[in-house]
């Protein structure tokens, strides 16, 4: 699987749950392909454009801060209203509104409807502790859901998975290693008599100089 399908691969749940908590129960498949690309295309759009930010403020450490994403939310549009920088100056006031609009939206009725279709929150009568749910990210709680086990071992060494400790492959019947296969091979080869390399046959001993010559 290449990079591409395993990012359109997780994205596409996110997609299914959020359409899921505003009320939809079925959809055609181009639809979610379609918002899935929509989704992922603002994703790259934030991201770039805080890197860019990050780049302008400090090229020191392009580390992205909160003010990058900040900056970079405001470029996106996500944050309205919002008034323009010379009419803050003019105001002397910081227009807030944008933002309080947005963690409102985080940590209100919709976004909390979104988390409890996707697990995060606890449905009413649900025997579960709060705090674990809340602590565990959405990659995690879709692991343990499709593994029988819970184990995480099956996604050692995967992108989704911890990183696996290197060890080397043995191909049944072969070489244990690419220098001891090269080392087989060199030896396998037939020694090659010295000879002229010039591809120019030396004349027989016999012949004059001038046949020599002709030769």
């Amino acid at each position: 699987m290449s990079g591409h399908d395993l990012h359109d691969a997780l994205l596409r749940p996110p997609i299914l749950q959020i359409l899921r908590a505003q009320g939809f129960h079925s959809t055609r498949p181009s639809v979610v392909e379609s918002l899935s690309d929509l989704t992922a295309r603002y994703i790259m759009i934030l991201a770039s454009s805080t890197a860019s930010h990050a780049a302008n403020a400090h090229p020191d450490d392009p580390v992205p801060d909160l003010e990058d994403v900040y900056q970079a939310l405001q470029d996106a549009g996500a944050l309205r209203p919002q008034l323009r920088e010379w009419e803050e100056d003019w105001q002397d006031a910081e227009d807030l509104r944008g933002l309080e609009s947005f963690l409102g939206w985080v940590t209100g009725p919709t976004h909390r409807e979104i988390r409890r279709i996707a697990g995060f929150v606890p449905s009413e009568g649900d025997m579960v502790d709060p705090d674990a749910v809340e602590k565990e990210d959405y990659l995690t709680s879709l692991k343990k859901k499709h593994s029988k086990t819970g184990e995480e071992s099956r996604y050692a060494g995967t992108v989704i998975g911890k990183s696996a400790e290197e060890h080397p492959v043995i191909i049944e019947g072969g070489a244990p290693s690419i220098r001891e296969w090269s080392a087989q091979i060199r030896s396998r080869a037939p020694a090659s008599p010295d000879s002229d390399t010039s591809g120019v046959s030396s004349a027989p001993s016999h012949l004059s100089e001038e046949d020599a010559m002709e030769v």
